[in-house]
């Protein structure tokens, strides 16, 4: 009885040798090809990115229409958004195996990046690679970032510290509270009168 186990566990081990494993999809049964994009620049000052158009064929070079694409743009350093707030993005070819990737918008940090593309059909799948700058274009001057400003934090400051005497000298006594004007800059700020 081992015996007749032992030999029909030899043949289905030898099966398996013999016959070839089942090709994955990630083979050349679909490619991406990137016809706009690759390389491109985006201009961080104002706000615009070179937006790539990918194709997808088939072994033969035939268009494949309905193909999911997916674009991935990194999470830290220099990246894009897509639609305006995502890193993921997914869409689907037209009848000419295309998409146009719209709406998409660099962040503020300069250098190169890559845009990882994947496509899927009927459980085909490829891969890719989009490389892109974010650049401060030629002749444009990086924009300085500009805060509140001392003069206007210091008016706010000034304007609760009369709030708050007027609001202790109304409580405290029964008599009017003296007029109170505090001169920063060119802003003027009274008190109660």
């Amino acid at each position: 009885m081992v015996h007749l186990s032992l030999q029909a566990l030899a043949v289905a081990l030898c099966a398996l040798l013999v016959i070839p494993p089942p090709v994955r999809a990630q083979d050349a049964a679909i490619q991406i090809r990137v016809l706009v994009g690759e390389g491109g620049i985006n201009n961080i000052n104002q706000n615009v990115a070179a937006e790539p158009v990918i194709e997808v064929v088939d072994a033969t070079g035939k268009p494949v229409a309905k193909a999911a694409v997916t674009l991935r743009s990194p999470a830290s350093g220099p990246s894009v958004t897509f639609f305006g707030a995502s890193r993921v993005a997914t869409m689907t070819t037209d009848d000419q195996g295309r998409v146009r990737v719209s709406g998409m918008l660099p962040n503020t940090i300069e250098g190169t990046f890559q845009i990882d593309v994947e496509a899927e059909y009927n459980n085909s799948m490829a891969t890719a690679a989009i490389t892109q700058s974010n650049a401060v274009a030629p002749g444009d001057v990086r924009p300085k970032r500009r805060g509140i400003g001392w003069r206007v934090i210091a008016a706010i400051s000034a304007g609760a510290t009369v709030g708050i005497v007027a609001a202790a000298l109304r409580g405290g006594t029964a008599s009017q509270p003296t007029p109170t004007a505090i001169s920063i800059g060119s802003v003027t700020v009274s008190g109660p009168r």
